[in-house]
């Protein structure tokens, strides 16, 4: 686990007292690195934020109040296994990037029936046993099969908010992320931008 910058709430505490700091003492620059909190923090990834929380540790160090940014207990910090380096979309995924604006042609069918049947053999393995008792992927839909249908047991508890839909929480949205992550590595060099979740078998979906 790396240690990436401070939750919100203590970041947005330690950011009042390094401006309090700066209001009474002359410092260069004057201005302190703005913290990446609520929007700020959903839009952000994590080296974005790892790198903000660098030149907070610097401007304090430099202007004589590092004493405000060390010494941090580890339980106020935002830890990540692997630290994301991509742009962040609206549901905390990542959004296109810049060699995905090309187009993509659709795999054929034996291709497709090739890495849903690697999902299904393998898909305790890509999202765990928890996710995997209440899940199973179904399809590859779209015009480029860019789309994973996924059926979801309505009577088991939801994974991140509720199977139709995203909860805002930051976590949620996080192991969101992490469940699309694996799916994506499984099957590459193809990859999803969706992944449709359903309560039925009859293709009603819920675009993630």
């Amino acid at each position: 686990m790396r240690r990436v910058c401070p939750n919100p709430i203590p970041w947005r505490q330690i950011f009042e007292r390094l401006a309090s700091y700066a209001e009474h003492w002359l410092c260069v620059p004057p201005s302190l690195p703005t913290p990446l909190i609520l929007a700020g923090w959903a839009y952000s990834n994590d080296h974005e934020k790892m790198r903000r929380w660098e030149e907070t540790v610097a401007w304090a160090n430099v202007n004589g109040c590092a004493e405000v940014v060390d010494g941090i207990p580890d339980s106020d910090y935002y830890f990540v296994d692997n630290p994301s380096t991509y742009a962040i979309g609206p549901l905390g995924g990542p959004l296109n990037r810049p060699w995905d604006f090309e187009a993509k042609s659709r795999p054929s069918s034996d291709d497709l029936n090739r890495l849903l049947e690697i999902l299904i053999s393998t898909w305790t393995k890509i999202v765990g046993e928890e996710l995997a008792r209440a899940t199973r992927p179904l399809v590859f839909a779209g015009k480029r099969a860019r789309r994973l249908l996924v059926y979801a047991d309505a009577n088991v508890r939801r994974m991140w908010g509720d199977w139709s839909h995203l909860s805002r929480s930051q976590s949620d949205l996080r192991a969101f992320t992490h469940f699309r992550a694996a799916i994506n590595k499984a099957i590459a060099p193809h990859e999803v931008d969706h992944v449709c979740c359903t309560t039925n078998t009859d293709g009603d979906t819920s675009v993630r």
